[in-house]
């Protein structure tokens, strides 16, 4: 279902309220926010264009549409953007009408649309988070010569948009990401480190996601020499917390673990992962990959020395969980995390069992 957020609503209820946000609790124990379903945000393909040109105009977006679009984004960056726009044949049925086409005429509207669409590796009324969204315009779309507008127009009725050759596009795109959605502060990630690594010190039972062993595998291979935590994330301090005690209880647990707090992508409001590029879906079927191979569930707890050990003897290559078995690339929401042939670092760790002494 779609919601419509014109400027009168929009300004009553506010940009998370707008998206119909209905938190509820589960019997798995996963943080509220995780079930949450918002509703769609239905936008044509040439307005996240727009939002990326009038940010890098360095002026108030002005458009109160594009301007909505972009609070809601910034509120929430996991809400999911739909793309409409005028197709024909077996796309009509998401024709969302002429009300959102810019003044530049109705074929003019279509074919941009369609360009974009195109360029970005979608169809008509494709949905994704924002981030995923805007990160995927980012690395396909620099520049918005010969998409809106053109160097040499042909007739009127192609001349594009004035701002097409300004450069403020290609100003926005400049700016990335953190310009659309502004990133964690470095004092809330370094207070996270601090309250999280403390966390895992004290821990009787560690909390981790099942693909997560493989990731700090990864970091012990590559670091076997020169070991030491990094600001970004607990791999240190959690290969730390087994190497000490090598039968620490590990309780495998869905969604972000005792790894995540200091992370970029961490959501402290939700504790989920907003990583782009679909890294939650990808991370989500990485641990159902694992648990598969291993032969458990959310919610085992193993000492960590056991488990380990079926890991490295289950699961022989990252190929066989980051590379998808195949190592093939299939998407870009599918992306190979690594070699698609297996990372030698986690070969070194294996090997090493990370560590572990005995």
């Amino acid at each position: 279902m779609s919601q419509s957020l014109d400027r009168r609503n929009f300004a009553k209820v506010g940009a998370f309220a707008a998206l119909g946000w209905a938190s509820r609790e589960t019997a798995a124990g996963i943080p509220a926010d995780t079930t949450a379903c918002p509703k769609v945000i239905d936008l044509r393909p040439y307005q996240l264009m727009c939002i990326l040109c009038r940010i890098g105009e360095g002026e108030d977006i002005g458009d109160a549409r594009l301007a909505e679009i972009l609070a809601a984004v910034r509120e929430d960056p996991k809400v999911p953007l739909r793309l409409r726009c005028h197709a024909d044949s077996v796309y009509q049925y998401q024709d969302p009408g002429s009300a959102g086409d810019s003044p530049e005429g109705e074929l003019f509207n279509a074919k941009r649309d369609l360009d974009i669409l195109q360029k970005l590796g979608l169809v008509p009324g494709d949905a994704r988070p924002a981030i995923d969204l805007f990160q995927r315009l980012l690395a396909n779309i620099s520049t918005a010569k010969n998409v809106c507008g053109y160097e040499t127009f042909t007739a009127e009725t192609w001349r594009g948009c004035s701002r097409a050759q300004s450069g403020y596009y290609e100003k926005g795109h400049a700016l990335g990401i953190s310009a659309v959605i502004p990133p964690r502060s470095k004092e809330e990630k370094a207070a996270y480190k601090t309250t999280s690594v403390a966390e895992i010190a004290e821990a009787k039972t560690l909390r981790i996601r099942p693909h997560h062993l493989m990731c700090m595998s990864c970091f012990y291979g590559g670091r076997i020499d020169n070991l030491a935590p990094i600001q970004e994330d607990n791999l240190f301090e959690a290969i730390d917390a087994i190497q000490k005690k090598p039968d620490i209880p590990i309780t495998l647990i869905r969604g972000t673990c005792m790894i995540c707090p200091p992370c970029s992508h961490y959501d402290s409001k939700t504790g989920l992962c907003l990583g782009g590029r679909s890294m939650a879906l990808r991370d989500q079927k990485k641990d159902l990959d694992v648990l598969q191979k291993l032969g458990l569930k959310y919610g085992d707890t193993l000492p960590a020395k056991n488990l380990l050990e079926q890991l490295y003897a289950k699961i022989p290559s990252t190929r066989d969980i980051c590379g998808w078995g195949d190592g093939k690339e299939r998407a870009p929401e599918w992306s190979v995390c690594g070699d698609p042939d297996g990372r030698k670092e986690y070969g070194k760790a294996r090997i090493a069992r990370l560590g572990l002494k005995g």
